[in-house]
């Protein structure tokens, strides 16, 4: 892991600087600069959320940046790191075998026996009847799944820094925020302002974006009285 925070860093070169280290050492820092004379309501709201309310905590490191938080995410994405499934690690995503010949000699059935996965012997090696989920997300990885995906040579997981939350300008922004592209919000933009036109249509009350649609169906209903 500490390797690919050595590429993240470099990737980030110019746009960011991370900062992992000792969760007290940085919360302590935060509280000196928030509690000097110098400190602005920003340091003391920035102090109150990681500091007071404990959100600085586990296995956190802090970005400073000037540049898009999507640009940033899109770095750390980049730079994920896939692994193999070990035992006693807990899967962060749904893992299916896929159907299909294994390659596998015939006496390697017991492991997918022990999974429930159906097989048959096709030209002298395994084949999977079916896709076969082994593990959902949350579940913990026991022997049996991770050796027979190792059999198989899948690495089905994949490890990346993601973005926990973010401040800017005195506001503390989630993850989640993050999903709301411009796209998204035109989106939603030109279905409320159609709502707002149905409704204006449906009650007889004019409004900027139903006038013209009141029109039009004046001059409908003029031409078929004509």
């Amino acid at each position: 892991r500490s390797q690919q925070l050595h590429h993240v860093r470099r990737a980030l070169r110019g746009r960011g600087e991370l900062i992992v280290g000792k969760k007290t050492l940085q919360k302590r820092i935060i509280a000196i600069r928030a509690e000097s004379d110098a400190a602005s309501a920003t340091d003391r709201a920035l102090k109150d959320k990681l500091v007071e309310q404990q959100m600085l905590v586990g296995n956190l490191g802090m970005l400073f940046t000037n540049a898009d938080v999507a640009s940033i995410e899109k770095i750390l994405h980049e730079h994920r790191v896939q692994a193999p499934a070990r035992v006693g690690a807990i899967a962060p995503c749904e893992v299916t075998v896929p159907a299909g010949n294994t390659g596998l000699e015939p006496t390697t059935t017991s492991f997918f026996q022990a999974l429930n996965i159906a097989t048959k012997i096709s030209k002298g090696t395994v084949e999977i009847v079916a896709d076969k989920k082994v593990l959902s997300p949350g579940d913990k990885v026991d022997n049996s799944v991770s050796a027979l995906l190792q059999k198989l040579k899948i690495s089905p997981f994949f490890y990346a820094a993601k973005v926990a939350f973010f401040w800017e300008k005195g506001l503390m922004f989630t993850a989640e925020d993050l999903a709301v592209t411009e796209d998204k919000m035109e989106e939603e933009m030109t279905n409320a302002i159609n709502s707002l036109t149905a409704v204006s249509l449906a009650t007889g009350i004019l409004t900027e974006t139903s006038f013209p649609h009141a029109i039009m169906d004046g001059f409908k209903t003029l031409l078929g009285a004509s």
